[in-house]
């Protein structure tokens, strides 16, 4: 019962030393693989936001966009960006820490200086990877 499993090995077939090499590089393919496939996962579940809805009303001078992204986490993967651009250049860049809930982010902007014919637009950014662009134009 004390023996190894190499004092029992059968002469002949293959080697103990070829035999060892092949483990180890069995094993290390397995750890290699194992790493790659949870790479993989974790960036197959992270996606740029879906939607974003934008509505501006003229006379409060409110923007609120609803920017959707399904989750199942809204602590580890969320909407952690939105800009908001006013005829092409930034004006608004918001930092986020978590999302709203596990389907959206909303958030509302006061935009004093848009007028009649402007164009808002509004890009949310996935924390992991990814994000989305939408834009209006402002209506009287």
């Amino acid at each position: 019962m004390g023996e190894s499993i190499f004092e029992s090995w059968p002469k002949g077939k293959i080697s103990r030393e070829k035999f060892l090499k092949l483990c180890a590089f069995g094993i290390g393919s397995l750890a290699v693989n194992s790493m790659l496939l949870s790479s993989l996962s974790s960036t197959a579940y992270a996606h740029p936001p879906s939607d974003i809805k934008i509505t501006y009303n003229p006379k409060t001078k409110i923007l609120t966009a609803v920017i959707v992204h399904n989750v199942s986490d809204v602590k580890k993967h969320f909407i952690n960006k939105v800009g908001v651009g006013l005829n092409g250049k930034e004006i608004i860049e918001h930092s986020i820490s978590q999302q709203d809930n596990n389907i959206s982010q909303t958030v509302s902007y006061l935009i004093p200086d848009a007028k009649a014919g402007d164009t808002l637009s509004v890009e949310g950014y996935c924390n992991i990877s990814g994000k989305l662009k939408k834009e209006i134009k402002v209506l009287k």
